[in-house]
């Protein structure tokens, strides 16, 4: 199979690499602006391409097989287009403004599958949802996710791991939650808690928009919300940064280090109408033999199992099919987790 890469950034360069070591009879090619760095793999390469129109990306993915997303959000919707348009798979981890479930009707037409949200929040914490919500009904999903610097005592006990900008976005957008089956608005860092992690220790968090498109595909849930993790004192220290337009360039100053020691914490909790409950928590920390980040680990390395998922047919529906979708299928459930665990990205499940 030939599989390409669109974009050979942060995490592109880590879904590539994984691929071409996880799939030695498969040619991977990244294509970018610039060739990225790359291990040396005999079936892993580069090629210069401009993927700026969803013309020239469906030109590159239709001398593919399968597509892998992972662009600047600002390309990640013409990247899902463009895939429809050559008639090709993707898996994508790339953002996008609007939601990947509009092109659900082109891509059934075009009789293929697109995976979006591929990564660890939307994505990773997704899958979970789905997963809990094929065991029975289900009255409130809370997932409560972030990265954060592994020593507190850093600069806003934070180290910058991905876009500042789109880190800024997460800190202005209104959240959008689900209460009592009405959808709803809040401010973001609402209902500002601590809260204890699992192999972290005691967190802050507030409510943010990371729900995306859960409001659409499992409405029948009457709460739900999304959760920012970070350590004790963040919001207040961010908050006039943000409110004084200084926050980019205190986090380009002051949380910018190598190597990115960072921590990544999720924990999905799930509350039945039966009255039973669960916590599927996650813990990453940076990896020095690697080299990667916790939040690389965690984004590309999902990504990355997703794609081969999709690379063998257990995404069988055409479509746009989010990853609470292929969460209810539980085989599927099981490859992701099971691969993630082979490459030390471990989820632990608890009922109570």
């Amino acid at each position: 199979m030939n599989i390409l890469v669109l974009g050979g950034g942060q995490q592109g360069r880590v879904i590539a690499s994984d691929l071409a070591a996880s799939r030695p009879a498969d040619r991977i090619t990244v294509a970018d602006l610039r060739p990225p760095k790359l291990p040396a793999l005999p079936n892993l390469a580069a090629v210069e391409a401009d993927l700026s129109s969803a013309e020239a990306i469906a030109r590159l993915l239709h001398a593919h097989d399968l597509g892998v997303g992972a662009l600047p959000s600002r390309f990640g919707y013409g990247a899902m287009q463009a895939a429809i348009a050559a008639k090709r798979p993707l898996a994508d981890v790339s953002f996008s403004a609007e939601s990947p479930l509009t092109l659900h009707a082109e891509a059934v037409a075009a009789g293929v599958t697109i995976v979006p949200d591929c990564g660890l929040a939307p994505g990773l914490s997704h899958l979970c949802c789905g997963h809990a919500g094929a065991q029975g009904p289900l009255d409130e999903l809370d997932i409560s996710v972030g990265g954060v610097a592994q020593d507190q005592s850093r600069p806003y006990g934070y180290v910058v791991t991905w876009s500042v900008e789109d880190l800024l976005e997460e800190y202005v957008r209104d959240a959008r939650v689900m209460r009592d089956g009405r959808p709803a608005s809040v401010p973001v860092f609402s209902d500002l808690k601590r809260v204890q992690v699992e192999g972290a220790g005691e967190m802050e968090s507030f409510l943010s928009d990371g729900l995306r498109t859960l409001l659409e595909t499992m409405p029948e849930v009457p709460n739900m919300s999304e959760r920012t993790l970070r350590w004790p004192g963040h919001v207040e220290a961010v908050r006039p940064l943000v409110a004084s337009g200084h926050f980019l360039q205190a986090m380009r100053e002051q949380c910018v280090t190598k190597p990115e020691n960072d921590l990544v914490a999720m924990v999905v909790y799930a509350r039945f109408r039966s009255g039973r409950e669960s916590r599927t928590t996650l813990v990453d920390r940076y990896d020095a033999a690697s080299g990667l980040t916790a939040m690389a680990r965690t984004t590309a390395l999902t990504t990355s199992v997703t794609a081969q998922l999709l690379a063998d047919g257990g995404v069988p529906e055409k479509g746009v099919r989010m990853l609470e979708h292929v969460g209810r299928d539980a085989k599927a459930h099981g490859f992701i987790l099971g691969e993630l665990a082979k490459r030390g990205v471990r989820l632990i499940g608890k009922d109570a």
